[in-house]
């Protein structure tokens, strides 16, 4: 009877292994059939050999969920009636939680993806869409990296402010638009450092095409950042006029003097929404100053002193604020604030020197260029004398903008060379080829182009 036992058992094993490796062999075969067909686009067909995937193979392979989910964005986009395309968006949503559940690390913040696929398709109500984003925020924050999302997280919590839900009060308004903006920050920093970097190699060496794209995909994803901030500012602008904000901050003044980071708040909200004049943004600036004294605080006594027209207690502050500074990214801001606001048009050689400061400290700083260019441009009646020569230093003004690698450089560049000598005034001149130098401040040269 042991033997017969035995034996029996054994052949149970055997056809166990066989049956594991026939399905492990029919997973992979799917999987195979459908990444290639979603490789050709063909979406429609990869569905049949996808779905078999999923519902046989669940932990097999993480391409399961990657096609998946562009196989069921193509059945959203493609659905026959509003209510086909609801269910395909339940559908991809609920195969995101199969992915979290079968592969919870994969680091997707298919959260994001979630709240995005029903606001995107209107298939949800505007609390699911933001439990999703809170939910992926508060659990997956490091990936949450979407600036869409981002922006949509803060303005569905605003909304419901607005409208009296759930006991947002309006310092909780604060502390998220703090939040957001501090993970915006952080965000617009890694890829600012990246771009920094390649800059600085372009600098010696020719870009490779990987490289090259990158840096057209930074470019791009920092202004995305910088839209979203500009955004949440139009969005939280009404809730946090000078009016309102200055007897809100007042109110809790006493409360919170000893806490340097509510300081620093207060202080950073007085100044972006043009509440530096007030007292209160003084007394806030003196006292994180006299209890942290940090980069930080030296830039709002700056700022007081500007407000107060102390031009040279300003600059002190301010550099002082620059050599304290460990973030490159804001000790090009704090550079730029003196070259734009101390100097400006009234003394451009400084305003030039702080602004190249901005970019050795932060090459990416595409604003400096352009602030660059503009000081060229408005310096064509004291660069040259003859007419020809003062529109040319239009052409640097261009090259100058142009080197910023922006939305905004190209276009302001685009402007210069329009005002800039005609062909046909080069031509008639005689003067193709040839180098025109910039007297004054200016102290540059550039070349006419040739015919």
């Amino acid at each position: 009877m042991k033997t017969k036992l035995t034996i029996l058992f054994a052949v149970l094993i055997g056809l166990i292994n066989i049956n594991a490796q026939n399905s492990a062999a029919d997973c992979a075969e799917k999987l195979s059939i459908f990444n290639e067909l979603c490789k050709s686009k063909d979406f429609a067909g990869a569905y049949e050999p996808w779905a078999y995937s999923r519902k046989n193979c669940a932990s097999f392979h993480e391409a399961i969920y990657i096609r998946g989910e562009q196989i069921l964005n193509y059945r959203i986009e493609n659905a026959k009636s509003e209510e086909d395309k609801i269910k395909e968006v339940r559908d991809l949503i609920a195969m995101f939680d199969e992915y979290d559940a079968n592969f919870p690390t994969n680091g997707r913040c298919n959260g994001v993806k979630k709240a995005l696929a029903l606001y995107d398709n209107n298939a949800g109500t505007p609390a699911e869409v933001y439990n999703h984003c809170h939910t992926a925020y508060k659990t997956d924050k490091a990936n949450f990296t979407n600036p869409k999302a981002l922006y949509l997280y803060f303005e569905l919590y605003v909304n419901d402010f607005e409208a009296g839900r759930n006991n947002i009060v309006l310092q909780s308004v604060f502390d998220k638009y703090d939040e957001i903006s501090d993970k915006l920050d952080e965000e617009a920093k890694v890829l600012s450092d990246a771009l920094d970097e390649l800059i600085q190699k372009e600098d010696t060496a020719p870009l490779s095409d990987r490289e090259t794209r990158n840096k057209n995909n930074h470019i791009i994803n920092i202004e995305a950042f910088e839209t979203v901030r500009s955004s949440m500012d139009g969005k939280i602008s009404l809730l946090a006029t000078c009016d309102r904000l200055v007897p809100f901050l007042n109110s809790q003044f006493e409360a919170k003097k000893g806490d340097s980071e509510w300081l620093r708040r207060a202080a950073e909200r007085l100044d972006r929404k043009g509440c530096a004049s007030d007292l209160l943004f003084s007394k806030i600036s003196e006292t994180l100053h006299t209890l942290s004294p940090t980069a930080e605080s030296a830039y709002n006594l700056g700022v007081v002193s500007y407000s107060k027209k102390n031009i040279t207690k300003a600059l002190e502050y301010f550099n002082q604020s620059a050599s304290l500074q460990k973030d490159n990214n804001k000790k090009a801001n704090i550079y730029y604030t003196i070259a734009r606001n101390i100097y400006g048009s009234s003394n451009k050689s400084q305003a030039r020197s702080y602004a190249e400061k901005a970019l050795q400290v932060k090459p990416s700083f595409g604003e400096a260029y352009v602030f660059i260019a503009n000081l060229y441009a408005n310096s064509a009646n004291e660069a040259a004398s003859d007419p020809f020569d003062k529109r040319a230093i239009y052409w640097l003004a261009a090259q100058t903008a142009r080197r910023a690698g922006t939305t905004a450089g190209n276009s302001a560049a685009a402007a210069y060379e329009r005002l800039a000598p005609t062909r046909a005034e080069i031509f008639s001149t005689g003067k193709q080829g040839q180098q025109i130098c910039f007297k004054g401040w200016v102290g540059k040269c550039v070349s006419v182009p040739n015919l």
